[in-house]
């Protein structure tokens, strides 16, 4: 596998990764081969944005033991608490997705947390004011995140947030 190094830190990341839009669709069991297959073969980036809750316990567990090889993307705004993909921009819903995908992870850090889908500048001024930035950057001086980006289908409201002035986005990480 071919890696390269994350621009601001010293992360070696594989080429490729392991999205997981619809691994859910294969079940508990098959996702966790899948993802096990993909560690063994050197994949080390884990987008955890997905369609269901299913992949989450059994990445869990595929990783169980190599957690410090690989590196989780994962998307505070996203929530798959009731099973099913959801998306919100309340912070306490936010917060306990956070906590619930934590778990389920086996983990108690996330190497890239996104700011998940911010598509309209409305979103990003409900994301600055009702305090999810803030409780990013918080958790990313607290060591909980260890690098912050921004997940958005939009390059205006792309071009708008690299032009706040957030301590925390230093390195201008931007998927």
């Amino acid at each position: 596998m071919e890696y390269r190094k994350l621009p601001h830190g010293d992360e070696q990341i594989s080429i490729i990764g392991l999205g997981n839009s619809s691994l859910g669709a294969l079940g508990e069991a098959e996702a966790e081969k899948t993802v096990a297959m993909a560690v063994e073969n050197g994949i080390n980036y884990f987008d955890m944005a997905a369609g269901d809750a299913t992949p989450f316990p059994a990445y869990g567990r595929a990783v169980s033991g190599c957690r410090d090889k690989v590196f989780f993307q994962v998307h505070f705004g996203a929530d798959y608490r009731s099973g099913k993909y959801g998306w919100t921009l309340d912070l306490d819903e936010i917060k306990r997705s956070i906590d619930w995908q934590l778990k389920a992870l086996r983990t108690d850090y996330i190497d890239f947390g996104l700011i998940h889908c911010i598509d309209e500048v409305s979103n990003l001024k409900t994301a600055i004011e009702h305090g999810t930035i803030a409780y990013m950057g918080d958790l990313k001086r607290q060591g909980v995140i260890r690098h912050i980006g921004l997940s958005s289908h939009t390059p205006a409201v792309v071009e708008q947030v690299l032009d706040i002035d957030l301590p925390f986005f230093c390195s201008k990480f931007v998927a």
